[in-house]
């Protein structure tokens, strides 16, 4: 998938989304919740607003990570009618991806639970993506068969062609925390493993969307060696608090990869901050993200706490100009106080238990800030010269 042309997110829509759903791609917007009637399935299925092709480079896809909230944890409801009056309530919240986890596709009762949501939400415009957890995050049970992977994904695309989207490998470019893992890095594990050599055997419209983090490592080997096989980037970053550079990191990797970039948006505190002393992110910081995010990615992906405030405040007010108003506000009032701390409060700061990690990320936004400006002083046929990639990258991917 590309966005080399203006008219990108209606190429998005395109390839995210199959000639039928395309067409009805506006019905989460006007499905009430009720109980789904088997009877009624097509009536159910609303046709395209034409204000969504007019207005196509505003639409962001919108996606949930594994949510905490029981009633939209899809996967574990019981029965097909439940987990269909759950999907209509879900996309009916402005949602479009769930994304959820597998372990293990020899296990049988992993099976049985995806086919189930893949079947339930077959006829309805919600597209399922399934996580692989890297060995960062895997256990015992954990299958790491990539050739067995994607014949079973190819096989789900095939008797599941609506619901099925495709499939991510969690922090792709990331380091393990563990000490019983054979790599550091889990993308070595991806070269030892062989994954590209499984990928070939992917079928096309199976997609295959990476977590890869800004500040993560080997950036370079996911451009140079994984980059035919990708649909598309989820991208995350180790550094959310910090938001001053977040727009030159998209704009360096929309113009590295040349794909489609959903991005992870964190209401929660994540377990790396967490045992740091940080408290949760504030409003101000979910906001400010939102307002970045939703002008530079072609989807948002809410980890986890989609029952958030602010969240739900933003899903019922994309289209509301106040609102937009108000949390570009709060970008600006975010990133100025960033700026602060970055000077006047340095030293201050430093003697803080949470010093290494706020010196780690400033490291990284001076990198991005370096690259950003190479790149902003090439000249157009210098851009359109894939060489300078080369530079940039050596510059966001190094180790230390």
């Amino acid at each position: 998938m590309d966005f080399i042309v203006n008219n990108s997110k209606l190429l998005l829509l395109t390839n995210l989304y199959d000639h039928d759903l395309l067409q009805n791609i506006n019905a989460e917007n006007n499905i009430e919740d009720r109980n789904y009637n088997s009877s009624s399935s097509s009536n159910q299925i609303i046709s395209i607003n034409k204000n969504i092709i007019d207005n196509s480079d505003d639409f962001v896809i919108l996606g949930a990570w594994i949510p905490k909230n029981n009633s939209i944890s899809l996967e574990h409801l019981k029965g097909e009618e439940e987990q269909k009056n759950a999907i209509y309530t879900f996309l009916n919240q402005g949602f479009h991806e769930y994304y959820f986890a597998m372990n293990n596709f020899e296990d049988s009762q992993s099976t049985k639970l995806t086919e189930e949501l893949l079947k339930s939400a077959e006829n309805t415009n919600l597209k399922i993506i399934i996580i692989l957890r890297p060995p960062s995050e895997g256990n015992s049970n954990t299958n790491y068969d990539w050739k067995g992977w994607i014949k079973y994904f190819n096989f789900l695309e095939k008797k599941y062609p609506k619901s099925f989207e495709g499939f991510t490998i969690d922090d792709f470019n990331w380091k393990s925390t563990r000490n019983d893992t054979k790599f550091e890095l889990n993308i070595d594990f991806m070269e030892y493993s062989k994954l590209i050599k499984a990928l070939k055997d992917k079928d096309k419209d199976v997609k295959f969307y990476p977590t890869v983090y800004f500040q993560g490592k080997r950036t370079d080997t996911v451009a140079n060696k994984y980059n035919d096989y990708i649909d598309g980037l989820i991208v995350a970053s180790g550094c959310y608090y910090n938001v001053s550079t977040l727009k030159k990191e998209f704009t360096i990797f929309k113009e590295i990869f040349e794909k489609p970039i959903r991005y992870v948006v964190y209401p929660t505190i994540t377990y790396n901050y967490s045992r740091q002393g940080y408290n949760p992110p504030t409003d101000r910081l979910i906001q400010a993200t939102l307002s970045i995010a939703s002008n530079s990615a072609d989807g948002l992906i809410i980890f986890r706490d989609t029952d958030n405030p602010v969240i739900q405040e933003y899903l019922a007010n994309q289209d509301n100009k106040e609102y937009l108003a108000k949390i570009s506000k709060m970008k600006e009032l975010q990133i100025n106080e960033e700026k602060i701390t970055t000077t006047a409060n340095l030293k201050k700061l430093l003697n803080l238990p949470d010093a290494e990690q706020y010196a780690n990320c400033q490291k990284w936004s001076n990198r991005y800030n370096k690259a950003y400006d190479i790149w902003k002083d090439l000249s157009q046929q210098e851009k359109e010269n894939d060489k300078w990639k080369k530079e940039i990258l050596q510059i966001i991917r190094k180790d230390k």
